[in-house]
């Protein structure tokens, strides 16, 4: 019933169509999919689920979500299947010999056109679906048949690609082989960060370049919004940027709980009063007067804080949640510490960073030991040296997670909230029954139908209300394995990027 190969005696899909009265009832047709173990995607599983889901008010709530990752599935399958046609239209329109680009990624500088015309998009689009279609097909194939089999969908492909691009042939098949196993049940975000960490680990000194280059393109534009709107977009190092955002939040914070704006337009107001010069910021023990504006009327409609400080000068003052400098939490591994390896660091919030950059912020750290298990990669200890520390429990607990404990979600614990797995006082306030959720995932966990449960590992499973488990597990500070050795003959750059032999494109961004 689900082989993907047609019967001889099978009749015409037409005919099937035509019959399709005479189909099982979609309950009975959807519970045989499902008793058949979940059969990889193809156009006959898809003929199967169009009668299964063609009245989904007759499907329960655990049939329709499996119908939902179904038809997924189906997608990166045809995806997939379009890519093998798109690499094989790149082969047969080879770039001629009097252009300028030669090499043998190289195609015709007219192909995207065909391309573009049949699929009414632009011929930039056009020619990055070839590039792509081309590196799944001879370099990155496994990426290719997880993307058929619909284990992964569109936009891990292309993060594969986007994170492999700069990477030779041999180093991008290694990163390509080290996420794979897990890609399936991770979010694209995840999935970002681990490939940012095999592309550390297998190229460490690459990493470290690439970083360095890119710093000094740091920048400050302004675009156009609509309703009279405008952003200010900054591209920085990532412990700068996450510092700054911080900061800006301990400020927001700081105006207090009677301030009616939410916390995005405190941070937006503030961030345009401090680099205006409409605000500074207060010493944390200034004597503040509440009422009192920078001309002594009061604050105006606009200004930004309601917490102005006395004294003479131009600026309002407002005061930080809490002093001191923000904290940027970083994870190195001692050997990567004293440069005796360059294993990639975890920055929190943001994910794997070079050793270069680690080693740089720790130049001005104060750090934490944090012993852990070299076999599970899990947090065994946690010492306490810094000034002022919470308590050695949620220091622990917050060391372990990292981020938020729901599956999907990499909200740094930092910010999330210390939540009872049992509820308290039915569940002690211990390592094990406690876990870091932000707000909204530690809301959702006590919302009707929903359930955890906390194994000793600190590994969380996860129910929903229609009977799916999911698992979440604690951070693994584990140092990479040691990469495979070289594969011969496997050199070449898989960067096979269309705005190389591409003229012009008709819709690439002005910066």
């Amino acid at each position: 019933m689900f082989d993907t190969e047609c019967p001889a005696e099978t009749a015409p899909v037409s005919r099937s169509v035509a019959n399709a009265a005479a189909w099982p009832s979609p309950e009975d047709t959807f519970g045989a999919i499902v008793a058949a173990g979940r059969p990889g995607p193809s156009g006959w599983l898809a003929l199967e689920l169009d009668a299964a889901t063609d009245d989904p008010a007759l499907l329960d709530d655990r049939s329709l979500v499996d119908a939902v990752a179904d038809l997924d599935r189906i997608a990166s399958w045809a995806a997939a299947r379009q890519a093998r046609l798109l690499a094989e239209f790149a082969r047969r329109r080879p770039a001629d010999p009097r252009d300028s680009t030669t090499g043998p990624e190289a195609i015709s500088r007219w192909a995207p056109d065909e391309i573009a015309l049949a699929l009414s998009i632009s011929r930039s689009t056009a020619g990055a679906r070839l590039a792509q279609a081309r590196r799944l097909t001879e370099t990155l194939t496994a990426t290719l048949a997880a993307h058929e089999a619909g284990e992964i969908d569109g936009s891990k492909v292309r993060a594969i690609c986007d994170a492999t691009h700069p990477l030779f042939e041999d180093a991008a098949v290694r990163v390509q082989d080290r996420v794979l196993p897990a890609a399936a049940r991770q979010s694209r975000a995840q999935l970002v960060a681990a490939l940012r960490r095999a592309v550390i680990a297998i190229d460490p000194e690459g990493a470290n370049e690439r970083h360095a280059r890119a710093r000094r393109d740091r920048r400050v534009v302004v675009g156009a919004e609509d309703e009279g709107m405008a952003s200010l977009w900054a591209l920085l190092a990532a412990p700068d940027a996450l510092a700054a955002h911080q900061w800006l939040t301990r400020l927001a914070r700081g105006l207090g709980t009677d301030d009616p704006r939410g916390m995005d337009a405190r941070r937006a107001d503030l961030l345009v009063g401090l680099l205006t010069g409409r605000v500074a910021v207060a010493e944390p023990d200034l004597d503040v007067d509440p009422s009192a504006g920078a001309d002594g009327d009061g604050p105006r409609e606009g200004e930004v804080a309601p917490v102005p400080a006395g004294g003479a000068g131009p600026a309002l003052r407002v005061a930080p949640v809490n002093p001191g400098k923000p904290l940027v939490h970083v994870v190195v591994p001692f050997s990567t510490l004293t440069g005796a390896e360059h294993q990639p660091c975890e920055l929190a919030g943001y994910g794997p960073i070079p050793a270069d950059l680690a080693r740089r912020i720790a130049a001005d750290a104060v750090w934490k030991r944090l012993v852990t298990d070299p076999l599970s990669g899990a947090l065994l200890d946690h010492g306490r040296t810094t000034y002022r520390p919470p308590a050695a429990l949620t220091d622990f607990v917050r060391a372990r997670d990292v981020h938020c404990r729901s599956p999907l979600c990499r909200r740094r614990a930092l910010d999330s909230e210390l939540d009872h797995t049992v509820p308290f006082p039915h569940g002690p306030t211990a390592e094990h029954n406690l876990t870091h959720g932000c707000t909204l995932h530690h809301h959702e966990k006590h919302s009707p139908g929903w359930t955890v449960v906390q194994h000793p590992d600190g590994t969380l499973e996860w129910t929903t209300p229609t009977g799916h488990t999911y698992v979440s597990e604690p951070f693994d500070y584990r140092p990479e394995p040691d990469p495979p050795p070289r594969r011969p003959g496997r050199s070449r750059r898989v960067a096979l990027d269309w705005a190389s032999t591409a003229e012009h494109a008709d819709d690439a961004p002005p910066f």
